[in-house]
């Protein structure tokens, strides 16, 4: 699936260059951020 996301180009590039360096693609690091967001989402409205 395909999602599509506007951010500055400095900061695009600052990531793209993070993800590089810990031999990651971007698409990997977003998809862990993303799912780490919902869990932590998740135990936040059970409380």
């Amino acid at each position: 699936m395909e999602l599509r996301v506007f951010v500055p180009g400095d900061l695009r590039n600052q990531f793209k260059g993070v993800c590089v360096t810990q031999g990651l693609t971007m698409s990997q690091v977003i998809t862990e951020f993303m799912k780490n967001y919902v869990d932590q989402q998740h135990k936040n409205k059970d409380k």
